[in-house]
């Protein structure tokens, strides 16, 4: 008797590892880690624009685009410094994770928006990361 509840137990904690490894693996196979940490600004200007040009690109409507043209030709529309200064595609756009369906939705800080004060926080945080830099 208790040899059976001995194995039972065993097979129970088997089974918990397998699925726990399974779930591991699919989540991590799913999501793409590169593009997070470029919108988040772990890596230097160049590689981010690029990792996030090309993920754009990704998308049908954007499958033309020239992300260097494009910085250059909006900065204009922007009032803050944060913004006129940009080198670098995530200070306008941004992602969100959609947790349930292992997505992004792509976003966009909008010039008339920014203009109105709507991402203060945003900028007060990017112009401390640049007088530490």
């Amino acid at each position: 008797m208790k040899n059976s509840l001995k194995a039972s137990r065993l097979l129970r904690f088997k089974n918990y590892q397998i699925f726990t490894v399974m779930l591991l693996a699919l989540l991590a196979g799913c999501s793409n880690v590169e593009v997070e940490q470029a919108f988040k600004g772990d890596f230097r200007a160049g590689k981010a624009n690029k990792i996030i040009g090309e993920y754009c690109q990704s998308c049908h409507i954007h499958k033309d685009f020239d992300p260097p043209q494009h910085v250059s030709k909006v900065r204009s529309l922007y009032k803050s410094p944060v913004f006129r200064k940009a080198r670098e595609c995530r200070s306008c756009h941004y992602i969100e994770k959609d947790w349930m369906h292992n997505q992004h939705e792509r976003k966009t800080r909008m010039p008339d928006d920014a203009n109105r004060g709507k991402f203060r926080k945003f900028e007060k945080k990017e112009m401390s990361k640049r007088r530490k830099s």
